[in-house]
């Protein structure tokens, strides 16, 4: 291509591209604006060679301008914003935020694992850019370290959106995607979901928790990575990276279920379940230590056990089900009472409060939830007086 050309009458590209399989990557000047931008070509007549068929640039023009409005609807700081697209000598075009940084992959590359506090912020993140992108029904199909941009801020930054949709398009589904973060049900040939990314997403934080993928390395064939992914359970993080708290074991183990619908039911669920986790990090990013029980006649091993096994259940059920769902008040309502019998009167007083106050929000203050909840309230801050 010739750099000098303006394209689209205002865009005049600098430097030499990036290439890939699917296209060229261009920094360029928006010289209306003036401001730089990135500009992602998908190569028509390349991906031609490779077996895209004949009715492709008709197919891929219409398709690529219907997702293409929907991505300019994505107003999120984690998701960079898509400024343009149309078609240059028969060459699709999208214009991009230049964000300026690095990829999550170099990150990874300097150290084995990376500190829990920001492989926390980082996750939760990504969640919130793939819900606001799920909010505009777009699906992104290539979560993986390469795509996701890290500021100079040290905040993230979502690319390449566009072309992974359009990588669907041009080859078979199966072959479509990065294999070593792509979901099971892509191997069968899906098309790709909001729940394929948050497995990708459960990818992603297990290199950031271990240093290496769930699944294969770069080097492996496709086919056999496709292959674990469907048929094999990775080592838990904690097996690569002891004490770090179970939660994240359980967010990993929900993240890469084979079953689409036993993931979380979205990236929103999925960013709750993140936050979760930083309430387990204290200000150095360390894990806190977890108090123990207090030492009282009522209190007893077992009954530490439970309440702990009870707390990692909360936490998936929280994952897995609205805060209104049945189970999970259930849960709710027997950890406070063993809280309460393990000898901590004021720790299931302060549980049953905001039982009750989700309870009133979710079904109102007469329900019987509700007041369920808050005969547990008055009771246990009966306890607690009386001690």
């Amino acid at each position: 291509m010739d750099t000098s050309t303006l394209i689209g009458g205002r865009y005049k590209r600098r430097g030499d591209p990036t290439s890939g399989a699917m296209g060229d990557v261009w920094i360029a000047e928006d010289t209306k604006l003036d401001r730089t931008v990135a500009m992602k070509f998908l190569a028509h007549r390349r991906l031609m060679q490779q077996g895209a068929p004949t009715d492709f640039a008709e197919s891929t023009a219409r398709m690529f301008q219907r997702e293409a409005r929907a991505m300019a609807r994505i107003n999120n700081p984690r998701v960079a914003h898509l400024y343009d697209s149309d078609e240059h000598q028969g060459d699709v075009y999208i214009v991009m935020e230049y964000v300026e940084g690095r990829s999550l992959a170099e990150h990874l590359k300097t150290g084995p694992k990376l500190p829990l506090e920001r492989t926390v912020r980082w996750t939760r993140q990504i969640c919130e850019g793939l819900g606001a992108a799920h909010d505009a029904e777009v699906i992104h199909r290539d979560i993986k370290p390469d795509n996701i941009m890290i500021t100079r801020e040290g905040d993230v930054k979502l690319v390449d959106f566009g072309l992974a949709y359009l990588a669907g398009i041009t080859q078979t589904h199966t072959l479509a995607g990065t294999p070593l973060y792509k979901a099971p049900e892509r191997w069968h040939g899906d098309t790709g979901s909001a729940r394929s990314d948050l497995y990708s997403v459960g990818c992603v934080l297990y290199e950031m928790l271990t240093g290496h993928p769930p699944f294969g390395s770069p080097h492996d064939d496709p086919m056999t990575v496709g292959r674990m992914h469907q048929d094999d359970t990775p080592a838990l993080p904690s097996d690569h990276r002891p004490g770090i708290p179970a939660q994240f074991d359980t967010l990993v183990r929900i993240l890469l279920a084979k079953d689409p619908t036993d993931r979380p039911k979205s990236a929103r669920a999925a960013e709750r379940a993140v936050i979760e986790l930083s309430h387990l990090l204290d200000a150095t990013g360390d894990t806190i230590e977890q108090a123990d029980l207090p030492d009282t006649p009522g209190s007893s091993t077992s009954l530490s056990q439970h309440i702990e096994a009870l707390d990692l259940r909360i936490f998936e059920l929280e994952i897995l089900h609205d805060r209104s769902d049945q189970p999970l008040i259930d849960a709710r309502t027997e950890h406070a009472e063993l809280t309460g019998q393990s000898g901590d009167t004021r720790g299931a007083a302060a549980l049953y409060d905001r039982l009750a106050r989700d309870c009133q929000e979710f079904f109102g203050l007469y329900d019987v939830r509700t007041l369920d909840a808050f005969e547990g309230l008055a009771r246990w801050n009966g306890a607690a007086r009386a001690n």
